[in-house]
């Protein structure tokens, strides 16, 4: 729990849209729910003819609830929004933890209470300030406890899906990376052979089949795959791993050297057992430009 209170709200809530959306629901569940239940008999009594402003106005018991009500919410949400507009500000500069996100929600009823007293006191003269107040507080926070409530568990969801969002992301960069890290092999069942990228030397094309050579522990290795070589080049769609022969594909990376000979120019892995492999003139630009970058 201390660490849930202890983490920043998402900063998806801030957005103008977000905050747009919880005012208007809280303003209207707020005027709905007051009108569906009249709780705690909350302006049930009230005859705004009693204004001291307008002593000749008369009003029937449902238009003074329903003026005095309006009111209410009109002047609820203007004052929240004013809250929330700091609260945005407060954010971005400092940011804001779920603890502070609730006692900001409590300031926020006491700051109602406040307004909606001194504003009944304008209009009918109570005396006892105090004892309006704590009677406004009350209903107050009972009536708004049910949207602010779901607000905070809207909330807890974006906070939610941001996670599942991120958890997601991370599990595709795995992914990703790993794919970069190895070079797999398919053939006509699936996967095959899965070789470090560092590890791989060439791919020979053996009839239906690609010869996979590669260091394990020092020592070189061939495997077999049926597969083509163009299926392979093409699934592996790597810039280093490259077509230099019709029946070749070298890791540019595990490359020594480049010769040229009068029959043409070939490369050298500098390892025992490793044959040295033909450039032909189909792919001789291709890995000219490869050793330019």
């Amino acid at each position: 729990m201390t660490e849930t209170l202890s983490r920043k709200i998402p900063n998806a809530i801030y957005r103008r849209s977000s905050q747009t959306a919880i005012l208007l629901s809280m303003a209207l569940f707020t005027f709905l729910f007051i009108v569906v239940f009249r709780p705690f008999d909350i302006y049930g009594s009230i005859r705004l003819d009693s204004f001291g402003y307008f002593p000749d106005w008369h009003f029937t018991e449902d238009e003074s609830f329903y003026a005095a009500l309006t009111f209410m919410v009109l002047t609820g949400l203007a004052a929240i929004g004013i809250s929330r507009a700091i609260m945005v500000r407060y954010n971005r500069r400092y940011g804001i933890t779920y603890s502070k996100f609730i006692l900001w929600n409590l300031l926020e009823f006491i700051i109602l209470a406040v307004i909606i007293t001194l504003c009944s006191s304008a209009m009918f003269h109570h005396e006892n300030l105090l004892t309006v107040f704590v009677k406004v507080f009350f209903r107050t926070t009972c009536i708004l406890l049910i949207p602010y409530g779901y607000s905070f568990v809207y909330i807890m969801l974006v906070e939610k899906v941001q996670q599942l969002k991120r958890l997601n992301q991370q599990i595709e960069n795995d992914e990703a990376a790993q794919q970069r890290a190895y070079v797999l092999f398919n053939d006509d069942k699936g996967l095959r052979l899965s070789v470090k990228r560092d590890s791989l030397l060439m791919i020979e094309s053996a009839d239906n089949y690609v010869c996979v050579w590669y260091l394990n522990n020092g020592a070189v290795k061939k495997t077999m795959v049926r597969n083509t070589m163009k299926r392979v080049a093409e699934q592996l769609g790597d810039d280093n791993i490259r077509r230099c022969h019709r029946s070749y594909m070298v890791n540019m990376d595990r490359v020594k050297v480049l010769r040229r000979e009068k029959e043409g120019v070939f490369i050298e892995f500098g390892l025992d057992g490793v044959p040295d492999i033909p450039i032909s003139k189909t792919y001789a630009k291709s890995i000219t430009s490869w050793l330019m970058k």
